[in-house]
């Protein structure tokens, strides 16, 4: 029987995980890996708290989210029990890292920075960045040919901003701090697309306020999640590996689905 437990503002609670059950097979380990691990039976994992990769309810005192039943799973494929620990953000996880607090951390975007901290694995999830227009029914819309004078809302500043300024110069960019004032300038007529990560997404379409819009293209810069373990437990990322090969790919689809589609309508696939 796996544990898991929080660490809360008050301190540490031993709690049960919301998810969906799935039997996912053994990971095939070495027998050096086997033994390492013998040895580290109990794991803490650090999670930035952020819908829909993991949230915590106060009420049922649960933690959910797409990032958190992925770590059940690998705990799972590897027969060990996890503690958790949780971060407003991706700067106070990996200051955790450094100091020794936490072994691993999934849901990460690999970058030179964090190349210093963490080991990565491969992608396990692929988050493209959407297109997002009114649904019209007139299809997919192509980067290349909207005109200078159509409007596109985007997060500002941010990689996607600085991809979309360098590949597609003549776009008329609408700087936004939010992704929910980017749909709501769509509304009210301000503009007329808007880019969203498709994570955001999935948690801004289920409000009534945005079904009136549709997905219409896919700009061609997906977010690579991956899990991360700390440089210093080589002997981790070997495991951690083995353990997410182990994860079926239809379970991974279906994880994806389950919390990354967007509720409404789409009118291209990417």
């Amino acid at each position: 029987m796996k544990r898991f437990c929080y660490l809360l503002v008050i301190g540490w609670l031993w709690l049960p995980l919301m998810g969906h059950a799935a039997t996912i097979p053994a990971a095939q380990l070495s027998p050096e890996q086997q033994q390492w691990l013998a040895q580290h039976k109990a794991l803490r994992v650090g999670l930035v708290l952020q819908a829909p990769y993991a949230t915590f309810d106060q009420r049922l005192q649960q933690l959910s989210g797409a990032n958190v039943e992925l770590m059940k799973w690998l705990a799972q494929s590897l027969d060990i029990d996890l503690t958790w620990r949780t971060y407003p953000d991706l700067e106070q996880l990996e200051k955790a890292a450094r100091e020794g607090q936490i072994d691993i951390a999934p849901g990460l975007k690999q970058t030179p920075a964090g190349l210093r901290v963490w080991i990565f694995s491969d992608p396990y999830m692929r988050v493209p960045q959407l297109l997002v227009g009114e649904r019209n029914g007139s299809g997919s819309v192509d980067l290349d040919r909207i005109d200078s004078k159509t409007r596109v809302a985007v997060r500002m500043p941010g990689a996607t901003a600085d991809f979309l300024r360098s590949s597609y110069p003549g776009l008329n960019l609408q700087g936004v701090p939010l992704e929910r004032q980017a749909l709501q300038l769509l509304l009210s007529q301000q503009a007329t697309y808007a880019v969203i990560d498709e994570a955001q997404l999935a948690r801004l379409s289920a409000e009534p306020e945005f079904t009136a819009l549709a997905v219409v293209g896919d700009i061609g810069l997906p977010q690579l999640l991956r899990v991360g373990t700390r440089r210093d437990l080589p002997e981790l990322a070997g495991i951690v590996e083995r353990g997410l090969h182990a994860i079926p790919a239809r379970d991974m689809e279906q994880l994806h689905t389950r919390w990354l589609q967007p509720k409404f309508a789409r009118s291209t696939h990417s």
